[in-house]
């Protein structure tokens, strides 16, 4: 890693028309700190960082600026996610799909005010550490995140359910100007009558466009004629399950093969839904079957099945927030503010590297976020060995 004595004129165009009101210097941090976090390829704490930074760019004054709360990171998250959107070719069929998942980051300092322990299940380990929820926005082959919000403990008293947050993320989500059809998505853990109905609700309240969802739900939902779900996925004889495939999302190659069974049912509190009946093999038992519902009637079970696949670029979003981008790395265990604006900093620089190294992703092809920071890392590398060869040689002139 070559020290960086300054930015380049391509990396502080794209910081042009950042939102805020900024005091002292903190624009500038904020511009160090998150292109830092794009770059810098090892551990992302911030007295690591500024070991690679000018002079006047130090971790106080970063913790400053982390402790300022005069600024609003959900606002440079949603701009920075408008600017990489309109870098990113729109799909043909306008189709966009808005998905929610929440994750953990482990943290070992028992005084941190957010920091929790649980399991998700059962059947997994125990945590220590920070949970999220986060949302992304992905089509075709592209993804990105659009909003990110901290979960915390159930003993705070500004506590938040983890659905609570999925809402108000979905609700305050701007999607683009060529979004035809907006289709939610979540797994079981998602798959509530109110998260439903916010749905249908944006749908009313969104002339320009169809808004839709297809939740993973849990077997205890019941029809109005107090028939439960349970029932038809226990005694459903295999015979009526029907092989098909789908394809695997762009960039992967080959597909995946299901055996589905479809029937239109009326909900409580939901009225007439598609209810899709999954599963990986023709004899896997009924533990193991998924069970989708959508209010796209349009949607054939195939394309249902489809559409829920679409819940892995978040998976890898996460992964990627989290290995690749030091996400919850920085040592501000001390104040709710800080952490939020450590974690905020991570999705803005996964946004910029997409600003930034956007041609370096082809359509149809896979890619992943490393790919952009090599890019990224090489060309501002590039930049700073040229600026020191100037800079020698001007003082050499000088000196002569």
């Amino acid at each position: 890693m070559v020290k960086v004595t300054y930015l380049p004129l391509f990396v502080t165009l794209l910081f042009r028309g950042m939102p805020g009101m900024w005091k002292n210097r903190h624009r500038l941090m904020l511009c160090w700190l998150v292109v830092m976090h794009a770059l810098f390829p090892g551990r992302k704490t911030l007295a690591e960082l500024a070991r690679w930074t000018p002079a006047q760019v130090t971790a106080w004054r970063w913790r400053r600026l982390l402790k300022a709360s005069y600024w609003d990171v959900h606002l440079l998250i949603e701009w920075w996610f408008q600017e990489a959107m309109q870098t990113l070719p729109a799909p043909a069929d306008g189709i966009v799909y808005l998905v929610g998942d929440g994750s953990d980051k482990p943290k070992r300092g028992k005084k941190n005010p957010l920091a929790q322990k649980g399991r998700k299940s059962q059947h997994k380990p125990w945590f220590f550490g920070i949970r999220f929820a986060l949302l992304i926005v992905n089509w075709e082959t592209y993804r990105l995140p659009a909003a990110c919000r901290l979960i915390g403990p159930k003993s705070h008293p500004e506590y938040q359910k983890e659905n609570e947050l999925f809402r108000e993320m979905v609700s305050q989500f701007n999607p683009p100007s060529w979004a035809k059809v907006v289709v939610v998505e979540g797994d079981a853990a998602y798959g509530s009558q109110e998260n439903m109905k916010m749905v249908m609700q944006r749908d009313d309240d969104d002339p320009e466009r169809r808004w839709g969802y297809v939740f993973a739900i849990a077997r205890t939902w019941k029809t109005v004629e107090d028939k439960a779900i349970k029932d038809l996925v226990t005694h459903l004889p295999r015979k009526h399950y029907k092989r098909t495939w789908v394809p695997r999302l762009t960039g992967s190659p080959g597909r995946k093969t299901f055996w589905i069974y479809s029937k239109r049912l009326c909900l409580r509190h939901l009225g007439e839904v598609t209810v899709v009946l999954s599963k990986k093999g023709r004899n896997v038992g009924p533990k193991n079957t998924k069970i989708l519902v959508t209010n796209l009637a349009e949607l054939l079970p195939r394309d249902v099945v489809f559409a829920y696949q679409r819940r892995w670029p978040i998976e890898q979003i996460n992964r990627e927030l989290k290995s690749d981008l030091g996400m919850g790395e920085h040592q501000v265990s001390g104040d709710e503010d800080r952490i939020e604006n450590s974690f905020g900093i991570a999705v803005m620089a996964y946004l910029f590297l997409i600003r930034a190294c956007h041609q370096e992703i082809v359509p149809g092809r896979s890619w992943s976020i490393s790919q952009l920071q090599h890019a990224f890392r090489l060309r501002v590398i590039t930049n700073q060995v040229a600026h020191n060869v100037k800079t020698e040689l001007a003082k050499t002139r000088k000196a002569a």
